[in-house]
């Protein structure tokens, strides 16, 4: 939620760089030059922030604070010192008797600046964290891209030497153009602004040299290099000040910050000894373990924490416990599709059954083999990956595609960097993006070429595609929308911009495909967008020599719900049975509404066999649900499945489908509420009743 902070600042140039960052936070911004002025707005407004830039026009700062808390306000207060010096002089006082919350000195990063207010801000909040580690990563992006930068500078100054000793060669000024891009982009991306803005000059002169006369190629020339000499000059004092920014991280301890963790997984086990080894385990891997030791304590934790999946011992005493556990976890807000897995060191084929039925991913058995601990953690997160909005990010300067990663990368999003834009084709098969970020100028193909191929194509026609370009102009920003493209960002990226425009077409792709792909009644896949996930678990299957199983379920008498408790009756059937499938079995289990009261389910790497009690338990769970007609009459329902499994039972969907669907037949002939895995000559008559 957005925050009402008060800038005091008289410096506009640092209102500029900062302003931006925090309203792209969301956040409500108020400025003022003058102390003064800065009174003024905290007797009138209701603040969480004042941002105190030294020095002030009309006032001591120190004694402006002093004054401040001697009327008993307690607004958490940063101090923005004027240099290095005057903020080791004071930093004691200011945060021991003045109740600064945090004390930085100019210059600043904005990105950095940005995510350090905002832990102030919420300090309670689990994602303060995250910003800590964010800030800490980001930080030394920028020192190594400020070591790099004088070589960058001197290939782009050989590069124009060349270029100006063979005028008539078009590749030469093409390296100079590309050379000035890479800088302008990557280098404006991580603050070194100045330095973009002398690449941004030396771009579109060699972008447009060859439309000069020679008699004016020499001035041109002369101009770029002194924008060069500029850019070196500017570039060592943008290093030295992110180095300063650097030091101070360092003295306050925060320097040997652990790196983010890819994920955050709940272990609950009574056992110190196996929570100390998945632990470390999870260091070694970058995820976060949440240690719990009893089942409340379990819950307690997914309430405040987000999770990303849980491992939970399964008590051999009372093991319908730990299922429970995971049920309840599946029920929480949030994680109706948490993976779950299951460790036990005296597994019965009742609990694995029972563990299915919960929506286990794993069943581990104790005492675990070496590498078998580890297997389950890279699992589990992989599955939970799998939920995360995935972007392919093209472009050529490979610095700057890890800086704009790891932004995405720090909200969750995973991405996949492409240099080579050639291999497109072939990276997209194997990680179909959500989204494509795709860089406009790079070496043999430009970005537009690219969009135009993949519009082509009927997979990817649909694809949201966002240009990175620093070709703003009128015609460039047309291009983009005449080749396909979605949107377009500038480069240098504001951050603030990129994460927002990247929120909102991600959302709008997922609002699309659900409403393309789901049923507005049961929540699940519709049989067209059902029948490709099976397709590419027939694909899996093949591949890998591996089996699994599909289930056609059918509400019994449907027919009769529909004609005597109303058909507003049915719908709350069919959404009771499409909402108690979405919360059992696997997070990556297929779950589908083939046509009218029909469903149909897919169990990767699962036989007949296994799934068959597991779905007889899901029946049971239905038998007991009370459904409400539309005059108030109380009424229960049953379902009957066929079930059938790959190879075994058919090579292909369509034979896998006829005999699941002879199944059910079977399984409505012999009486109804009952899964059938195979031919029954003799069937039991059940007890329950339909």
């Amino acid at each position: 939620m957005g925050k009402n902070i008060l800038l005091v600042e008289q410096d506009k140039s640092f209102c500029k760089l900062i302003v931006p960052v925090l309203e792209g936070r969301g956040h409500k911004v108020i400025q003022v030059e003058s102390g003064k002025e800065g009174k003024g707005v905290i007797q009138k407004e209701n603040l969480d922030m004042v941002l105190l830039g030294a020095p002030l026009p009309d006032d001591n700062c120190f004694d402006w604070l002093t004054a401040l808390r001697a009327t008993g306000n307690k607004i958490p207060v940063t101090f923005i010192a004027a240099s290095q010096p005057e903020l080791h002089a004071n930093r004691e006082r200011l945060e021991r008797e003045l109740g600064v919350v945090l004390a930085v000195n100019k210059p600043v990063i904005p990105f950095v600046f940005g995510a350090q207010l905002e832990g102030k801000l919420s300090p309670e909040d689990p994602q303060s964290s995250k910003l800590k580690d964010f800030e800490t990563m980001f930080l030394a992006l920028v020192s190594k891209y400020a070591r790099m930068l004088p070589s960058k500078l001197e290939d782009l100054a050989v590069a124009i030497n060349k270029s100006k000793e063979d005028p008539e060669d078009a590749s030469l000024l093409a390296e100079v153009r590309s050379q000035a891009h890479k800088i302008k982009g990557t280098g404006g991306s991580l603050g070194f602004r100045q330095v973009s803005e002398c690449m941004l000059f030396i771009e579109h002169a060699a972008a447009t040299m060859h439309e000069k006369p020679a008699s004016e190629q020499m001035s041109i020339w002369a101009d770029v290099d002194r924008k060069l000499a500029d850019a070196k000059i500017l570039g060592e004092k943008e290093a030295q000040d992110v180095a300063s920014v650097v030091n101070a991280k360092e003295e306050e301890g925060q320097s040997e910050e652990a790196p983010a963790s890819m994920a955050r997984i709940l272990v609950v086990d009574s056992d110190d000894g196996f929570l100390d080894i998945v632990e470390e385990l999870g260091k070694q891997r970058l995820v976060e373990i949440v240690r719990a030791k009893t089942f409340r304590e379990a819950l307690d934790r997914a309430c405040i924490l987000p999770l990303d999946a849980a491992l939970i011992n399964v008590h051999a005493e009372v093991p319908d416990e730990s299922f429970k556990l995971a049920r309840e976890l599946r029920n929480l807000p949030g994680y109706e599709t948490l993976p779950l897995a299951f460790i036990s060191g005296n597994a019965l084929v009742k609990d694995r059954v029972e563990a299915a039925h919960a929506g286990a991913s794993l069943y581990l058995d104790k005492p675990l083999e070496s590498d078998s601990l580890e297997k389950a953690v890279e699992h589990l997160v992989a599955i939970r990956t799998g939920g995360r909005p995935r972007i392919l990010l093209v472009d050529d300067d490979e610095f700057f595609a890890n800086t704009i990663a790891l932004i995405l990368r720090n909200e969750g999003v995973v991405v996949r960097i492409l240099t080579d834009p050639n291999k497109i084709l072939e990276v997209m098969q194997d990680f179909p993006p959500e989204l494509l970020l795709l860089d406009v100028m790079m070496p043999g193909i430009t970005g537009f070429e690219v969009c135009r191929m993949l519009r082509q194509i009927p997979r990817w026609q649909d694809l949201p595609i966002v240009f990175l370009t620093g070709q703003t102009g009128v015609e460039n920003r047309l291009e983009a929308f005449r080749s396909g493209g979605d949107d377009y960002l500038p480069k240098p990226v504001v951050n603030e911009e990129l994460l927002t425009r990247v929120k909102v077409r991600l959302d709008r792709a997922r609002m699309l495909k659900d409403r393309s792909d789901k049923d507005t009644i049961t929540g699940l896949l519709l049989r067209r967008a059902f029948s490709e996930q099976l397709a590419q678990l027939l694909a899996d299957g093949q591949r890998n020599k591996s089996v699994f199983t599909i289930c056609l379920l059918d509400v019994d008498k449907f027919k009769n719900v529909n004609d005597t408790y109303g058909h507003l009756a049915g719908d709350k059937v069919l959404t009771g049975l499409g909402q108690l499938l979405a919360r059992r079995f696997r997070v990556e289990d297929l779950r589908g509404r083939w046509g009218g009261e029909e469903f149909i389910l897919g169990f990767r790497r699962e036989s007949k066999e296994t799934m068959h009690a597991a779905i007889n338990r899901v029946l049971a769970e239905f038998r007991e649900m009370v459904f409400t007609g539309d005059d108030g009459q109380e009424f229960k329902c049953s379902f009957s499945g066929g079930m059938a499994s790959y190879p075994e039972d058919g090579e292909s969907i369509y034979e896998l489908i006829q005999t699941a669907d002879a199944r059910l037949y079977e399984a409505k002939k012999q009486g109804r509420n009952r899964i059938i895995l195979s031919h029954q000559p003799n069937p039991e008559k059940s007890t329950a009743t339909p």
